[in-house]
């Protein structure tokens, strides 16, 4: 889900305008625990609660107001999307700041089967990247050299290092000039890695 269409559900919800498959959808998305989206709700709740106490109305919304609360948000998304630019993946907000959406981003095979990356940010002063990596199920990633230090965050799935599994919630480290023995995974799993470019990023062919 994105981060425009859980703000949608958050300000109904706020509005009590939140009915039908949006508030399955909403319900859904509360029970799996998602931070998210409990953010989103908590953050608008608020909103709406100082809002009524300045207006000092606590009436239920009109029937049309989801209709052109809807609408307008649409709009503004859509202006968003306009001053990024058509598909962008980066937002610039100011010089030297700004924000990826990584689900906006293809996701490039890596040369071990099995394997996908997409690079997310890079250093080319420290030459680092932070980089989301997914491996399928039964991959097996061989034995490498680590150039810089290693640093592998384990967002869903798990890997097996040395016999030993590692599961959501982990993080693996590698110092520089270190030997990393071969990983492999049974069931998949999706990676945050901050590495040395040339350690996982393959070369561009000219």
């Amino acid at each position: 889900m994105t981060v425009e269409r859980m703000e949608e559900l958050a300000i109904l919800k706020s509005l009590g305008a939140l009915d039908g498959e949006d508030k399955k959808e909403f319900d859904l998305l509360l029970a799996s625990g998602d931070e998210g989206m409990k953010a989103y709700s908590l953050a608008w709740e608020e909103v709406a609660v100082a809002l009524a106490q300045a207006s000092g109305e606590s009436r239920a919304p009109d029937p049309r107001v989801k209709e052109k609360l809807l609408r307008r948000i649409q709009e503004l998304h859509a202006r968003e999307r306009s001053l990024e630019g058509p598909g962008s993946v980066r937002y610039d907000h100011t010089e030297g700041i700004y924000t990826i959406y990584p689900e906006r981003m293809e996701w490039n095979k890596h040369p071990v089967p099995g394997v996908t990356f997409k690079v997310l940010s890079e250093s080319q002063k420290r030459g680092y990247v932070t980089m989301l990596m997914k491996v399928e199920p039964g991959t097996v990633f061989p034995e490498h050299h680590h150039s810089g230090e290693e640093e592998c965050y384990i967002l869903s799935g798990s890997i097996i290092v040395n016999g030993k599994r590692l599961g959501v919630g982990v993080l693996h480290h590698g110092d520089e000039n270190s030997e990393h023995a071969t990983l492999t995974t049974e069931e998949g799993a999706l990676l945050l890695l901050v590495v040395a470019k040339e350690d996982y990023i393959p070369p561009v062919e000219a």
